[in-house]
């Protein structure tokens, strides 16, 4: 049994009915080592193989450069100039997905899936050449949406213009939509950013005497992530506002709302509102 206490365990933050990919949590005592587990990219890379191999070998309507091993199901709909690159990779479109006008995907010789009846694009980037990246069902890639390496999407999720995903879970019904950032973290179940919204991964204070890992305190103890980047632990139906910041090591209780403009750092207990508070001073046009 862990030792965690049980604010740092994933079911403070998640409805683990709800989540996808729980092969990832499992054997994870603090939520943090989810993190972990996505980053050592051969738990991303099993889940998203597993998920192609449900799709038949199929004639690609794409433009494929170089030696990629493409799967388009029957009754997905792929633009002809839409671009699929890659050396030894593997993409696997499944029924009913839609892949429009000018997406590239970038497989290197990875895996890239995507799900039943997901729009990706016009002009998504999905670039899996340092790490696959799976996409579930009836998921929403926007105009410009960018996933890197080690993103993997659940069903029904929004990815908007402009926002960028890399080694991170986004939960089911998740929301992000508009010229965001999301590395390194978790989001759960029906979690919402608002537009601007962005997650630090990194410290900006290194100590040159050794790796500078993301420490997590919580009621006076202090306990080593062992990550270099770690974002946020966003949890189910948590928001947070236009132009808000968590910085490295956040942990956000479910139904928790953030308001704009705030920055936010260690843990937010479920069902709180923090709010930030400004002056506003007036002055006569003349």
């Amino acid at each position: 049994m862990s030792n965690a206490p049980d604010v740092l365990k994933a079911e403070y933050y998640f409805d683990m009915d709800k989540m996808e990919y729980r092969e990832l949590f499992e054997g994870a005592d603090f939520v943090w080592e989810v993190v972990k587990n996505l980053q050592d990219k051969t738990g991303v890379d099993n889940v998203t193989r597993a998920k192609c191999g449900s799709v038949d070998k199929g004639d690609s309507s794409a433009n494929v450069v170089g030696n990629v091993d493409v799967r388009q199901a029957a009754g997905a709909k792929v633009c002809s100039c839409a671009t699929i690159i890659g050396d030894g990779g593997l993409v696997a479109i499944d029924d009913g997905a839609e892949v429009r006008p000018g997406t590239v995907i970038i497989t290197g010789g990875n895996a890239v899936y995507i799900g039943k009846g997901s729009k990706i694009g016009p002009n998504a980037h999905i670039d899996a050449s340092k790490g696959s990246v799976c996409v579930g069902d009836n998921v929403t890639l926007r105009v410009g949406a960018y996933l890197r390496e080690l993103s993997l999407i659940s069903s029904k999720a929004t990815i908007g213009n402009s926002c960028e995903i890399k080694c991170a879970l986004i939960g089911p019904e998740a929301e992000v939509p508009h010229f965001n950032y999301v590395g390194d973290s978790v989001l759960g179940f029906k979690a919402h950013m608002g537009a601007g919204v962005k997650i630090s991964n990194l410290k900006i204070t290194p100590d040159p005497t050794k790796i500078n890992t993301v420490k997590v305190r919580y009621d006076g103890e202090t306990y080593d992530s062992g990550m270099r980047k770690f974002g946020v632990v966003l949890g189910d139906k948590a928001q947070m506002g236009c132009n808000s910041v968590a910085n490295p090591g956040t942990f956000i209780g479910k139904n928790c709302l953030i308001y704009t403009n705030s920055s936010v750092v260690g843990f937010i207990p479920e069902n709180t509102i923090v709010k930030l508070r400004q002056e506003h001073v007036t002055a006569e046009l003349k």
